[in-house]
C-alpha cells in the first residue's frame, strides 16, 4: 500500500462525494465503487512505475470509456480525402477542390 496513492485517492473520493454530479456526468451510479477501484489501480501502477501517482486526463478518461461500455482505441489513424465540394454561402457559392 503506497501512502501517495492513498492521500491521492482520498482526496479523489471526498472531491466526488462532495460532488455527486461531477461522478455522475463520467460513470453511472452502481459503477461508483468499480470506478474508484479502477482508480486506485491505475494510482498504484503509477506509483510502481516510478511517476507521480495522479493519474492523467486520458487515464482517467480511458477508465470512463471502460465503465461506460465502450472499447479504448489508443490511436485512431483517420484518413480524409476532401474531394470536390460546394458551398453555397450568403457571401455567394465557394468551390473546394
Amino acid at each position: 500500500m503506497n501512502v501517495d496513492v492513498e492521500i491521492y485517492m482520498n482526496g479523489l473520493i471526498k472531491f466526488f462525494k462532495s460532488n455527486p454530479k461531477d461522478l455522475l456526468t463520467l460513470v453511472p451510479k452502481d459503477k461508483e465503487e468499480e470506478f474508484y477501484e479502477k482508480l486506485r489501480e491505475a494510482s498504484n501502477n503509477n506509483a510502481n512505475k516510478g511517476d507521480d501517482a495522479s493519474l492523467t486526463q486520458k487515464q482517467i478518461i480511458d477508465i470512463c470509456v471502460i465503465l461506460n461500455g465502450k472499447t479504448v482505441q489508443d490511436k485512431i489513424t483517420v484518413e480524409k480525402k476532401l474531394e470536390s465540394y460546394i458551398m453555397d454561402t450568403k457571401f455567394g457559392i465557394i468551390f473546394l477542390n
